[in-house]
């Protein structure tokens, strides 16, 4: 009988051949699971928790990456990976407890700012330090770009919360209302606003509860008219808030993970009460999102209990979800900026010691790819060894009858270094009894086993750094063993 190893959705039953409440460490691929990557420092230490990051594209083609911490803003060298203090005159900063940095590249701008300090920006062609915005605009948690226009939401001061205001016609130094199309709106409904994005011919802003969409209407005497989309529902975690491209995000409400305005659920009887179980309550409100864009997946960071941090993610293409072990902090979806092979002296001590395939993402700048910041505070892109993965099957009645006698399987795999159990059931929701993790024959691939039960369930322990790209099921060598 083979047993696929199915998708990823804790919430159904343990019984449905077609989903598993237990897959750690592995991506969702066409037909089964595939590895997923460690993650390796490249730089020192930001000295402080990372709470905001981004990569900008000069003017000469190279990549340059922006962090901040709660004080300071800093770029990343590319020849040594350390990083240069760029605050400007303004700083050291004082971004607010529980919240962190947005940047927003407008033109050659980019656009740094947090709700309690004044606006900062970056010359993306020159360089240098940061220069507070002039304008005297409002200090504001969230920016976007629409058009010729930057967007600034929930700003500071009375009302602030439930406002949106935007610079004058492609000059983000003007900030005079009535002026050069620059203007503001207090939304009436809808509570704070959490977020935004520009859209082909206007903004989508996302609230509490509820969404609205922002037309470029200049014809009708304003810069930007307003359309309720959604009057009820929005997002409680402004952070979690990933759009992937024009009219398509995602988000974490109240009850769990849904697509767009009309709420598409992409959680629901697959990971949502299993996610509200896990996630700390009291930080559900932090939760950070990110697409990574090679992989296709939106990544979801929350605490649980503990303290610790731990992901989930969900893959836009296949339709399916993962999760990981891997603890990390501050997440971002970056482009690598290249490192040379005289770059190589600052990571490694000599050539033997490069971990990282010579046809790495890391040595080719630009190319799209996921980061974070270690415990150390350190940058390190998803490109180390594959991390150690468990994925289990259902639990099946291999004979519908009575219970039955395994006494080996092979796994349908290319990974050649790995364990296999078979957990096995007297009856449903009995206690379970797991086989010692047993290696496959060299010569036959053949997994032995000496396991009675009514139910059985296989767990596959693929090692840390092994090499393989597919785990798709198991064929399983039983018999009918008598009894009910």
């Amino acid at each position: 009988m083979i047993i696929p190893f199915p998708v990823f959705a804790p919430d159904k039953s343990v019984y449905d051949i077609g989903s598993s409440n237990n897959v750690v460490n592995a991506l969702p691929v066409a037909d089964g699971w595939g590895p997923m990557p460690s993650a390796n420092p490249i730089s020192e230490s930001l000295g402080d928790e990372c709470l905001g990051a981004t990569f900008v594209k000069t003017a000469s083609g190279q990549y340059e990456i922006i962090a901040g911490t709660r004080n300071n803003l800093f770029r990343l060298n590319a020849t040594d990976f350390t990083w240069t203090n760029i605050n400007g005159p303004a700083g050291p900063y004082n971004v607010p407890l529980n919240d962190s940095w947005t940047m927003t590249r407008y033109g050659d701008q980019l656009v740094i700012h947090n709700l309690n300090d004044l606006i900062q920006v970056y010359d993306v062609g020159s360089g240098g330090v940061c220069s507070t915005l002039a304008g005297s605009p409002p200090r504001a948690k969230y920016s976007w770009v629409s058009g010729d226009f930057l967007v600034l939401g929930y700003l500071d001061g009375a009302s602030g919360e439930k406002t949106v205001r935007w610079c004058g016609l492609n000059d983000i130094e003007h900030w005079t209302i009535g002026k050069s199309g620059s203007d503001l709106q207090v939304l009436p409904e809808g509570d704070e606003v959490m977020g935004g994005f520009g859209e082909q011919g206007g903004f989508t802003v996302i609230q509490r509860q509820g969404m609205q969409y922002f037309p470029f209407a200049p014809s009708s005497g304003f810069t930007f008219t307003r359309t309720v989309l959604n009057p009820k529902q929005g997002t409680l975690a402004p952070r979690s808030i990933v759009s992937i491209g024009p009219g398509r995000f995602f988000y974490l409400s109240e009850d769990g993970f849904f697509g767009g305005v009309e709420r598409q659920p992409i959680g629901a009887e697959r990971v949502d009460r299993w996610f509200l179980d896990q996630v700390d309550q009291t930080y559900l409100a932090d939760v950070q999102g990110v697409a990574d864009p090679f992989e296709k997946i939106v990544w979801w960071r929350y605490r649980v209990p503990n303290g610790n941090y731990n992901r989930i993610g969900y893959d836009w293409q296949l339709d399916r979800w993962c999760t990981t072990d891997l603890q990390v902090g501050e997440m971002v979806a970056l482009a690598t900026p290249g490192v040379t092979w005289d770059g190589l002296d600052a990571f490694y001590a000599n050539i033997d010691a490069v971990n990282e395939p010579y046809d790495s993402r890391i040595f080719s700048g630009g190319r799209p790819t996921f980061a974070t910041f270690t415990a150390d505070n350190e940058l390190a892109y998803f490109t180390g060894v594959n991390l150690a993965a468990t994925i289990d099957t259902a639990e099946v009645e291999i004979d519908s009858l009575s219970r039955s006698f395994a006494s080996g399987a092979r796994v349908i795999t290319d990974a050649t270094e790995f364990t296999l159990q078979d957990g096995v059931r007297a009856f449903h929701g009995g206690p379970v009894t797991w086989s010692t993790a047993n290696t496959a024959n060299s010569r036959t691939g053949l997994v032995p086993f000496r396991s009675d039960g009514r139910l059985h369930q296989f767990r596959l322990n693929i090692p840390a750094a092994a090499t393989w790209t597919i785990a798709s099921a198991v064929n399983v060598n039983a018999q009918p063993s008598g009894g009910q």
